[in-house]
């Protein structure tokens, strides 16, 4: 991970952990609401790379079946897996942030919030394009839940775990 000094400021300001950290929070957060159940790890290296590529997260629409809206925007998977390999580092900060200020906690290989964080105000400091990241991540949260086994998931993305 580069130091902080060292990141151009446009990186440091999207890709900061605190930001990472709350929209992968939501995701976990959405997905434990509809599902009745943590998170599996392996799916928190796909949140980053769906949630802050803008067209992708434009069209996020959790009415929609994963597999369906897939196939009805296949240019979504046009890059894929390099902005998901690319993520792994920023995604592996935030959990660690998450982790450290104690908000999630492993059961077993599944991720589990631990600590709710307030919405609300959260919502009122926020510009729109975040608030549009945190509102799509619950969408993705609930794709998550409906899409059974980890592997249906990264299938329809077109990536291995």
């Amino acid at each position: 991970m580069k130091p902080w000094k060292t990141r151009s400021p446009e990186i440091a300001h999207l890709l900061n952990p605190a930001f990472c950290e709350s929209t992968i929070y939501n995701v976990i957060f959405s997905y434990q609401k509809e599902a009745k159940k943590s998170l599996p790890f392996p799916l928190v290296y796909l949140i980053l790379p769906i949630l802050l590529h803008k067209n992708t997260r434009g069209r996020i629409n959790s009415h929609t079946h994963l597999k369906v809206w897939i196939q009805n925007n296949p240019d979504v998977l046009i890059q894929f897996s390099i902005r998901a390999r690319s993520l792994v580092k920023i995604t592996n900060e935030a959990i660690e942030f998450l982790l450290q200020n104690q908000i999630i906690n492993f059961n077993g290989s599944n991720l589990e919030i631990q600590k709710t964080l307030p919405s609300s105000k959260l919502k009122s400091c926020l510009d729109e394009e975040m608030q549009e990241c945190f509102l799509k991540a619950e969408h993705v949260g609930k794709w998550f839940a409906r899409s059974g086994a980890i592997e249906n998931v990264y299938v329809a993305w077109g990536v291995k775990p």
